[in-house]
């Protein structure tokens, strides 16, 4: 048997909706807001303790806390699963209790967890892929590549970074400068919680820290991105508006209202020279028009909080539409994609996104021509190894859009 949709998704049981629940505060509040980033965290942490991850974060587990821990591992699928028990039976529930010793140990740092857990299991993973683990790599893959653009942008932005770690975890080339925006309580936690684990909060840092800074700066700088002023603020913040930069907004646009996120997205293509680059994803009109029909269920996000977002995009699969809604703010459209292609490119299928856009229009009409080849046997070989609709198109994978842009 195989599962083939969020239909089939890890049950929601009482415990696992109590958990979530103590992880994301009152429903639509602020602390909700921050404690959806700490699941983000700790989905990142699981990830990490895969024997084969697609990434790993060794500060994740300890920003997301033991109730963010705790929420993730009561929603995340068992590997082989199809109706929430394990291939050997066990439920949920029982492989959350397993998996909690993936919490790195007094002493032990993620990595050497890691390679502990690997020698002691096979290749097979604990947990299907997530869709943050499959968002995650995805932004990972197209930060990668911007750096690498023939303008060679030193220069990346982190918009809403909320509990980011990616100055402390990838490899990046000499020379980059690594800014952070978010609100002032979340900037200031997260400080305070980045020194208490021992990452370097500068380049210049004794090299005893355990998490030394992988970019050649990092600044946080506190600003609301629903209001002016946070462009002077990064500018005051040492932002040279005359040289490329890499714009990152992930998770971040739902947040806003329509007015607002245009105005970020032109307050961003303010600051960018030719060569820059924005990589981002949005919620869509298909989810907004699901929220109105009552609907809006879209894990592992609750019901109440996605409730709150207030800005949706037009899907991948109208491209023009979103062409058009980026050109307007001064952007060019780049690459579209849906999370299950992307979930195809993690699993073998596909290329660099799993399909679904591209750059030009012929090279895009030729990469859907070649995706559509392989989506009907990559989502059925997918289905099993994601905890999220693995058809594109179809479902929840019509909820979000990714994408990039260019100036």
């Amino acid at each position: 048997m195989r599962r083939s949709g969020r239909s089939q998704a890890a049950p929601d049981t009482s415990t696992a909706a109590a958990a979530a629940a103590a992880a994301c505060g009152s429903p639509g509040s602020e602390d909700e807001v921050t404690a959806s980033a700490k699941l983000i965290a700790a989905w990142r942490a699981l990830e990490s303790l895969e024997p084969r991850p697609l990434f790993v974060d060794p500060l994740a587990a300890a920003l997301a806390g033991s109730e963010g821990m705790q929420a993730a591992l009561q929603l995340a699928r068992p590997w082989g699963s199809v109706d929430g028990s394990g291939s050997d039976g066990s439920s949920s529930s029982d492989a959350a209790e397993q998996a909690a010793v993936t919490q790195p140990a007094a002493g032990q740092s993620l990595p050497q967890q890691q390679e502990q857990q690997a020698q002691q299991t096979d290749a097979a993973r604990r947990f299907c892929y997530s869709n943050v683990s499959a968002r995650v790599w995805w932004f990972d893959r197209q930060l990668t590549a911007a750096l690498a653009r023939p303008s060679q942008p030193r220069q990346v932005v982190v918009l809403g970074a909320g509990l980011d770690c990616r100055p402390w975890r990838m490899a990046l080339p000499p020379g980059v400068r690594w800014w952070e925006l978010d609100m002032p309580h979340v900037v200031a936690a997260k400080r305070h919680q980045l020194e208490q684990l021992g990452a370097a909060l500068s380049a210049a840092a004794p090299a005893a820290h355990a998490h030394p800074l992988c970019a050649a700066a990092w600044q946080a700088v506190a600003a609301d991105l629903g209001r002016p002023g946070w462009g002077e603020a990064l500018l005051a913040a040492g932002l040279d508006a005359s040289r490329p930069v890499v714009w990152v907004a992930e998770g971040l646009l739902m947040y806003l209202d329509p007015d607002q996120a245009n105005a970020l997205l032109r307050g961003m293509a303010e600051l960018s020279p030719p060569g820059s680059v924005l990589i981002a994803h949005n919620v869509t009109t298909e989810l907004s028009r699901q929220i109105e029909q009552g609907g809006g269920l879209y894990g592992p996000f609750r019901r109440e909080l996605v409730a709150t977002w207030r800005c949706f995009y037009p899907p991948a699969f109208e491209r023009q539409a979103l062409a058009g809604l980026l050109q307007q703010a001064g952007w060019c459209l780049g690459e579209v994609t849906t999370r299950a292609r992307i979930a195809a490119a993690v699993c073998g299928w596909g290329g660099s996104s799993g399909g679904g856009g591209g750059g030009a229009d012929d090279a895009a009409a030729k990469e859907a021509a070649a995706g559509e080849a392989g989506d009907a046997a990559g989502s059925n070989a997918v289905a099993g190894q994601v905890d999220f609709e693995a058809r594109p198109d179809q479902g929840e994978d019509r909820f979000a859009v990714f994408f990039t842009a260019q100036r």
